[in-house]
């Protein structure tokens, strides 16, 4: 996905991963440290848009590697905007919802749908969480402890839960499906109504 061409980076900061396949999502990760990735994101040049999706209203940011960004809201939409550009600050990034739109329709939404690319920037601790995550496969969810377990940390609960939480790229990235050691939904972070209908949407609640 060629959508930006000329970005920088920080080669001192980053650490880059191969592009990987996970269940039909190519995937690239950079790492970097929590106190740079402000940085990191600030030299970032995007494509956003704003969409109606099955799940409600959504943002989605698009960098050369793929997608980057991808939140649900119940906020006005400028309002998310505006949320959105404190948090990837280059002044060159631009809103251009036709472009963005295709992007949703050809790689998410279109019967004839291509694997998604992503781009998963955080820290090394973040991405191993995110990456388990892609290999919950539809249908399937797991809780936050078994998350904890199945990346070798049944201590890290509490780190764990704060990594999904942190998940920059909704629905790809797969936070939806972990749920509460009681099987009830707990908090997401874009509110329980998204959560419920994604999952109602891969046939686990009815």
């Amino acid at each position: 996905m060629q959508l930006i061409n000329g970005e920088t980076r920080d080669k001192s900061v980053l650490k880059s991963s191969p592009n990987r396949l996970w269940r039909n999502i190519v995937v690239s990760t950079k790492e970097t440290s929590s106190r740079e990735k402000k940085k990191v994101r600030a030299g970032m040049r995007l494509v956003y848009g704003v969409h109606d999706t099955p799940f409600g209203k959504c943002l989605v940011g698009v960098c050369e590697e793929g997608i980057c960004h991808m939140s649900f809201f119940r906020s006005a939409p400028e309002t998310h905007a505006e949320e959105f550009r404190k948090i990837w600050r280059n002044p060159q990034n631009l809103r251009d919802d036709e472009k963005t739109a295709e992007v949703l329709r050809n790689l998410l939404f279109s019967p004839e749908k291509q694997p998604p690319e992503i781009l998963l920037l955080g820290t090394r601790f973040q991405l191993r969480v995110w990456e388990r995550l892609l290999e919950v496969r539809e249908g399937e969810t797991l809780s936050y402890s078994d998350l904890a377990e199945l990346i070798g940390e049944p201590a890290a609960v509490r780190a764990v839960s704060n990594a999904v939480a942190g998940n920059p790229v909704a629905y790809l990235v797969p936070c939806h499906r972990v749920i509460g050691k009681s099987g009830n939904l707990h908090g997401y972070r874009w509110g329980l109504e998204v959560k419920r209908a994604i999952l109602e949407y891969e046939g686990v609640m009815g």
